[in-house]
């Protein structure tokens, strides 16, 4: 009977899951808000980041949403910069009477280097932890009607875990979803339509993260198919394996496929 005891105690502690530094971490927002899936290429005329935290551990986190990364452009030549910035003005107040309880106006200073970025960023510094049962709203701003929208996500936590400051590359794609597919991990977008950058960025735009800093992102609840097995991607860093619900229609319609190396 002790045996059978010692048993069935190893064996709840082995399935017990490990605890991490994002268990403690609550993330607050309104609970009775309507969310919906983010359907297929949807994406594609929406504003905003799928960044809503960067700082130390505060116990409680709201969400609302970083809605550039990247500083605005300067104006076009020839424009007249006063009526422009009159125009622009007025223009935001009216944004922001209906952005205010979904995004914030902080915003991220950005360097540059020359430096490639890419390869420092890895499970050695970093730590990546994912709610993937949970829900919580992602917003974004339609381009055409200024409606916020809501849709289901799961939260990505991110944590400086090295005694250094790390320089974060600035990357759409930096939280990637990779899946399980022809026994390699898959990289999958929720659309499939061709992402262009008309602006010209500075060299190897970076942010900087410091030690115990964290990152809190959310990636969209897809429409749900077959399970499979999932990993979120941060550079060349990656979370646990996770089971993920997808519609095999999403991985079918992939513009570029490439897998995990």
């Amino acid at each position: 009977m002790k045996r059978f005891l010692l048993i069935l105690t190893v064996l709840f502690i082995g399935c017990k899951e490990e605890k991490t530094f994002a268990d403690d971490i609550i993330l607050s927002f309104t609970k009775d808000e309507k969310l919906t899936i983010q359907k297929f290429n949807e994406d594609g005329n929406e504003a905003g980041t799928n960044l809503f935290y960067k700082g130390y551990d505060s116990g409680k986190v709201e969400i609302k949403y970083f809605k550039n990364i990247m500083p605005e452009p300067p104006p076009p030549p020839g424009i007249n910069e006063k009526k422009l910035s009159a125009r622009t003005n007025t223009f935001r107040d009216s944004l922001n009477n209906i952005q205010s309880p979904y995004f914030i106006n902080e915003e991220i200073e950005i360097l540059e280097t020359k430096e490639d970025l890419y390869e420092s960023l890895s499970n050695k510094n970093l730590a990546v932890t994912v709610k993937e049962k949970d829900t919580i709203p992602l917003y974004k701003r339609d381009y055409g009607t200024d409606k916020i929208k809501k849709h289901k996500a799961f939260p990505i936590f991110i944590k400086n875990i090295s005694t250094k400051t790390l320089r974060i590359l600035i990357d759409g794609s930096a939280v990637a979803l990779y899946v399980s597919n022809n026994s390699q991990f898959q990289f999958i977008r929720n659309s499939n339509y061709t992402i262009m950058n008309c602006l010209e960025l500075p060299e190897n735009p970076y942010f900087e993260l410091k030690p115990n800093e964290i990152l809190i992102y959310s990636f969209p609840h897809l429409e749900k198919g077959n399970k499979r097995n999932a990993k979120i991607v941060f550079f060349k860093a990656f979370s646990k394996e996770f089971e993920i619900s997808i519609d095999e229609k999403i991985i079918k319609n992939q513009r570029s496929i490439h897998y995990l190396q």
